[in-house]
Formats: structure tokens, C-alpha cells, sequence
């Protein structure tokens, strides 16, 4: 277990999970404030061949940001609180926080339609919960 790379896994209900990490050494100020709110859940924004947005509530500023990002990697908009998973290659007009990566089934991402929830959970919670 790594001390910046928290395990995290994504369901979309009634389509698949994919999972993905969260790197506290890209924004540890931002990634702090996502992982005290887990689970984070929210219907889906869609940006078709760029990326899937849902709004979190989280408040906080910009943190190290970037303006272009790949297939793959997850980042935070603060401007509107989203978190953003990219489903291809894309560059932003506003900055956002680099936060992690996604794992496996990004597929799954580019198959979500309007109104479907994502949720995120954390992997360490979800396996203390099942042992119990």
C-alpha cells in the first residue's frame, strides 16, 4: 500500500465498475478534501469524445493545474466543484486539478448516457465493510 496512491473503485448502477486511483502528491490539498467526502456520487455530464463530469459539492482552489489531459486520467474542476474522468484526449479553457488515473473499464465511461449515476467509493473502506 502506497502512501499517495489511494484505491478507489466507480459504479454506474446497472452498468459496470470501473476502477481508478487517487495520487495525493498531484494535489494533495484537493485530494484530501475528495477522500474525506467518499463516497461521492452524481448523475453524469457528458462530454462526447472528451470527457464525463459529475458535481461533487467539494469546494476548493485551483492546485497545481493542468490544461491538457489523456484517455484515462481523472482531475478536478473547481470552478464548478466536478470531477472529471477523461474518456480521450482533451484540452480545457479552465484549469483543472490533476487527481489520479483511471484503472480499468475505461470503456465503461464512453457507454454512459445522460442521467446515469456514477458513484465513488473508496476500495480499503469496501473490503473492512465485506469482512465484517
Amino acid at each position: 500500500m502506497s502512501v499517495s496512491k489511494v484505491e478507489c473503485k466507480g459504479t454506474v448502477r446497472g452498468k459496470g465498475e470501473f476502477t481508478l486511483d487517487l495520487y495525493k502528491h498531484l494535489t494533495p490539498v484537493t485530494v484530501s478534501a475528495i477522500l474525506r467526502e467518499l463516497p461521492i456520487s452524481g448523475r453524469v455530464t457528458i462530454y462526447p469524445r472528451a470527457m464525463v463530469c459529475i458535481l461533487t459539492g467539494l469546494k476548493t482552489g485551483v492546485e497545481k493545474p493542468k490544461l491538457e489531459y489523456t484517455k484515462g486520467e481523472v482531475a478536478f474542476l473547481p470552478a464548478n466543484g466536478s470531477l472529471c474522468f477523461f474518456t480521450g484526449p482533451a484540452k480545457s479553457q479552465s484549469p483543472l486539478n490533476p487527481v489520479g488515473s483511471i484503472q480499468t473499464n475505461v470503456e465503461l465511461l464512453q457507454r454512459l448516457s445522460a442521467g446515469d449515476v456514477i458513484e465513488i467509493t473508496q476500495v480499503r473502506e469496501i473490503e473492512a465493510a465485506a469482512q465484517t
